[in-house]
């Protein structure tokens, strides 16, 4: 009776693994929610940003303390009365910065949800951000730590949020604009951009984990361009993970529509073949 009693009952140990692991998929589950809901979020606060500044009101760049609402002068002779509260910035701030150009005052101060926020806003104009946000990168102290920043953990989201009908496109736009902008930095060619390994080894789990998410989605030859496109960027921008296969970037290639980044995509110093993109 006593065999057959313990012959049939499940270790204890292993019943606590399976609870574990069922608990670890449940969080899984819950962050992957939780981080779309803060990119709804975030979409949202855009949208509205960009709505106060087409009816009238700019608003300043943000950083951890300056908030600074400035109004355009009312309309109609209707009589606005305004409180403004400012907090009196950062000692740290050059005071030289407020007589440059917003995007290029933003990265100086390496704020990631300012240079967000300032692309989003002017996100239509993408030949004046390409043209002014490579040059203003080269000002931020950590440029390859200021660019990953900036592009968060989006490439954990489904692929239906890189459609054009998603609500989060404009906000991947973003993304995409700021990785490309990275590998036109000026000088970008003769080694004038250090990239410490540790946010090499940071991409590069970023890209093994956008990956996955593409292969569990159906592989890479059936990913969303705009999905595509991010993870050739993200892995000309920082380096090709050695799980990578040959096929993965070609596949990557046909479906991001490299030739319109392929200009980007030559001033990479983990570049893919010449021959490769011309394919």
């Amino acid at each position: 009776m006593d065999i057959t009693i313990g012959q049939s009952k499940q270790p204890q140990f292993l019943k606590s693994i399976d609870e574990l692991a069922a608990f670890s998929v449940a969080v899984e589950t819950f962050k992957r929610q939780f981080d779309d809901l803060q990119k709804h979020i975030e979409s949202i606060e855009n949208a509205i940003d960009s709505k106060l500044e087409s009816n009238g009101v700019v608003l300043a760049a943000r950083n951890n303390n300056f908030h600074q609402p400035m109004l355009s002068p009312p309309r109609n002779n209707v009589s606005v009365e305004t409180t403004v509260t400012v907090s009196q910035p950062s000692q740290e701030i050059v005071p030289e910065t407020s007589n440059k150009p917003e995007g290029e005052r933003i990265c100086e101060l390496m704020c990631s949800k300012g240079l967000r926020k300032y692309i989003y806003a002017n996100i239509s104009d993408q030949a004046k951000l390409m043209e002014e946000i490579p040059s203003a990168l080269k000002l931020a102290k950590e440029p390859a730590k200021f660019v990953l920043d900036c592009i968060g953990k989006f490439y954990l989201q489904g692929r239906r949020a890189f459609t054009k009908e998603s609500p989060m496109s404009s906000a991947r736009q973003v993304s995409l604009l700021i990785l490309e902008s990275f590998l036109l930095m000026p000088d970008r060619g003769k080694g004038k951009v250090k990239i410490e390994s540790w946010i090499k080894d940071e991409a590069e789990t970023a890209a093994v984990a956008w990956r996955k998410r593409l292969m569990t989605e159906g592989g890479l030859a059936a990913a969303e361009k705009m999905d595509a496109r991010g993870l050739l960027l993200l892995v000309a921008c920082f380096g090709v993970p050695s799980n990578f296969r040959s096929t993965d970037l070609l596949d990557l290639i046909r479906m991001s529509g490299s030739n319109e980044i392929a200009g980007a995509l030559k001033r990479s110093q983990f570049q893919v073949p010449y021959s490769v993109l011309t394919r």
